[in-house]
C-alpha cells in the first residue's frame, strides 16, 4: 500500500506565504524609497521656486548669468593690454595655458624691484598717527636693498643708474636740495625702476580704453575652480608706481607723481564688475596702497589736481561693490559648487579639499541622492547666506557691527552640529561653502571709510590754502570745496572733527567698536588674527577710531 507524506503540502503553502511576504515587504521598501524620493524632489523644488520668488521681490535674482560681465570690444578693452591678455589665452574650453611662458613675463617685468622688496622690513616702530597710512616708505631703506639687488643680480655699477641726471629731473626745483642723501636714493630707485617702464608705459596709454573686462571662464562647471591670475598682477603693478611715486615726490618732479596715482586709482577699478569676492578684497589692498600715496603728497599736489582726487575717489563704493560680489558668491560661486556636486558627486572631497573646511565624507552617499534633497541643500545655504545680506547688516553706506556680529552668531549656532546631524538638515554643504565674511565687511567699510576720508583731506587742504587756516567746523567746506558731508559709515552721524587753526586737524570716525575714543589710533604690534591693521589685507583696528589727521 502506497503512503503519501501529508507535510509536504502545509510546507509548500508556508514557503509560498514567506515568499509573498519578502515580495510585499519589497514592494513595500521600493514605494518607500520611491515616495521618499517623490517627496525630496517636490518639496526641495517647490521651496527652491518660492524662495526665488521671494528674492525677485527684493529686487535680487538668482540668475548667475546676470552676474557675469558683458563681453567688450579688445580696441575698448583695458584688459586686453599685452601683459595682462596672456593670462587668458587658454586652449579651447580649458584652463590651460596656450602659452607656457604667459605667467613668466607677468612675474619678470620688475625683477630688481622684486629682489629689492624681499629685503626690506617695514618699520612697525613708528607711531601711527593715521589709520589707513602707515609710515612712509623709507628711501634709503629701499634704496640700500636696490644697491645689495644690484650686486646679487651681477650687474655693473652703471646699469641700476642709466641717466641719473634725468632721474633727478630739474635739480634748481627739487626741495630736496638740503638732503643729498634722499635725492640720491630717489634717484637710484627711479633708475631701477626703469626695468619696468616699456611695461608701465603700455598700461598707461591702455588705460585710456573705456572698459575693463577680464577674460575669465564664468562657464566652469566648478566655479571654485576658476582661475584668477590677473589679480596678483595689479596688485605688483600698484606696489612698484607707489614706491615710484614716493621717489618723484622726493625729486619735485609732482606732475609725474600725479601721473602714476591716476594710474594707481585706475588699477584699483580695473576688476570692479567682477562678481567675485577675492578681487573686491584686492581692491582694497590696492586701496590701502593709493591712500598711503596721496597722503605721501597731500602738501605737494595742487589745487587742480586735489580737485580731480576727489573726483576720482567718488568713483569707488567698496560697501556697495561687495554686496553686489556677496549676492554673487551666493548665487555664482555658493549655488554652482552645490549644482556641480550634484552633477559630480565623487568630486564632494576635491571641492572639500579646496576650501579650509577639514570634513571627510563618503561620496557614494550623495551619489544616488535625490535632486530635491541638493535643492535643499541650497536652499538652506542661500538663506543662511541671507544673514551677511540683511540690509541693517550693511548698506549702501552704512555697515552695522552689531547686527554682523549677531548674524555671525546665528549662522555659527545654526552649523554647529555634527555632520551626520547636517546632512540630515540638509546644511551639510553649508557648513562647508558658506564663508565667513566679518572680515570681508570690516574691510570694506574701512576702505570706502578712507577713501571718504582722503577726499575730505583734499577739501580740507583746499580751504587751507585759500583761508591759510583749516575751518572750525566740516560744514565750512560746504560748497566751497565739497559738495556734500558724507556721514559715518559705522554710526550714521556726522564724522568727529578737531581743528587746532593752521597746522593740524583730526578727522575720524567712531570705528569698529562704535565707541568714540577721542580720535585715538591703534598703534600696537600689527596683529591681523585680533582684527588690527593688515598692511597687506587691510583689516581695520577692531578697538580705536578710524582716524585720519594732517
Amino acid at each position: 500500500m502506497k503512503h503519501t507524506d501529508q507535510s509536504t503540502q502545509p510546507a509548500s503553502a508556508t514557503g509560498l506565504f514567506r515568499s509573498w511576504r519578502y515580495l510585499f515587504c519589497l514592494i513595500v521598501l521600493l514605494v518607500a524609497i520611491a515616495g521618499f524620493y517623490f517627496e525630496e524632489n517636490w518639496r526641495g523644488q517647490r521651496a527652491l521656486k518660492m524662495y526665488q520668488r521671494e528674492i525677485e521681490d527684493r529686487g535680487q535674482t538668482l540668475d548667475r548669468s546676470t552676474f557675469v560681465p558683458q563681453p567688450v570690444a579688445d580696441s575698448q578693452n583695458f584688459a586686453n593690454t599685452p601683459l595682462l591678455a596672456g593670462l587668458f589665452d587658454f586652449y579651447p574650453g580649458t584652463q590651460k595655458f596656450a602659452s607656457t611662458n604667459a605667467l613668466a613675463r607677468t612675474q619678470a617685468i620688475a625683477p630688481l624691484f622684486d629682489s629689492a622688496k624681499r629685503t626690506i622690513k617695514e618699520n612697525n616702530k613708528e607711531p601711527r598717527s593715521n589709520s589707513w597710512v602707515t609710515a612712509h616708505l623709507d628711501l634709503d631703506a629701499w634704496h640700500e636693498a636696490f644697491l645689495a639687488s644690484k650686486e646679487e643680480n651681477n650687474l655693473p655699477g652703471q646699469a641700476i643708474i642709466p641717466n641719473a641726471q634725468d632721474a633727478q629731473g630739474d635739480i634748481s626745483t627739487n626741495p630736496l636740495n638740503a638732503n643729498p642723501r634722499q635725492k640720491e636714493a630717489a634717484t637710484v630707485i627711479l633708475a631701477s625702476l626703469s626695468e619696468c617702464e616699456p611695461v608701465l608705459k603700455q598700461i598707461r596709454d591702455d588705460s585710456q580704453r573705456p572698459f575693463s573686462r577680464f577674460n575669465i571662464r564664468y562657464h566652469e562647471k566648478n566655479p571654485a575652480g576658476i582661475l584668477l591670475p590677473h589679480l596678483a598682477v595689479l596688485k605688483h603693478l600698484t606696489e612698484i608706481l607707489q614706491l615710484r611715486l614716493s621717489a618723484e615726490l622726493a625729486l619735485g618732479r609732482t606732475e609725474d607723481a600725479f601721473n602714476d596715482l591716476r594710474l594707481m586709482l585706475y588699477l584699483t577699478n580695473a576688476m570692479r564688475d567682477e562678481p567675485i569676492m577675492i578681487s573686491h578684497l584686492v581692491r582694497i589692498a590696492q586701496m590701502r596702497l593709493v591712500l598711503a600715496a596721496i597722503a605721501s603728497g597731500m602738501r605737494e599736489w595742487s589745487g587742480p589736481e586735489l580737485e580731480e582726487l576727489q573726483r576720482l575717489l567718488r568713483e569707488f563704493n567698496f560697501c556697495a561693490d561687495l554686496k553686489r560680489a556677496m549676492q554673487a558668491e551666493r548665487t555664482f560661486f555658493g549655488g554652482g559648487v552645490i549644482d556641480f556636486i550634484r552633477d559630480s558627486p565623487k568630486e564632494l572631497n576635491s571641492v572639500l579639499s579646496s576650501t579650509s573646511s577639514n570634513e571627510q565624507f563618503p561620496d557614494f552617499l550623495l551619489a544616488d541622492m535625490p535632486s530635491g534633497w541638493f535643492d535643499l541643500e541650497k536652499l538652506n545655504y542661500y538663506k543662511l547666506f541671507d544673514k551677511y545680506l540683511a540690509p541693517e547688516v550693511l548698506e549702501v553706506h552704512r555697515v552695522s557691527p552689531a547686527r554682523l556680529d549677531q548674524a555671525q552668531k546665528q549662522i555659527e549656532l545654526a552649523l554647529r552640529h555634527s555632520s551626520s546631524a547636517l546632512f540630515l538638515r540638509h546644511r551639510f554643504l553649508a557648513r562647508i561653502l558658506i564663508p565667513n565674511l566679518e572680515g570681508a565687511i570690516r574691510k570694506a567699510a574701512f576702505a570706502q571709510q578712507g577713501v571718504e576720508a582722503a577726499i575730505l583731506a583734499c577739501a580740507l587742504e583746499r580751504y587751507r590754502r585759500s583761508h591759510q587756516h583749516y575751518p572750525d567746523r566740516l560744514d565750512w567746506l560746504v560748497p566751497e570745496c565739497v559738495p556734500n558731508l558724507s556721514t559715518d559709515i559705522i554710526s550714521g552721524q556726522p564724522l568727529n572733527y578737531k581743528s587746532s587753526g593752521d597746522a593740524h586737524y583730526l578727522l575720524y570716525s567712531v570705528g569698529w567698536n562704535e565707541i568714540d575714543d577721542g580720535g585715538k589710533v591703534f598703534s600696537g604690534k600689527v596683529d591681523a588674527g585680533a582684527g588690527r591693521l593688515d598692511r597687506e589685507s587691510s583689516a581695520p583696528s577692531l578697538e580705536a577710531d578710524w582716524v585720519w589727521t594732517e
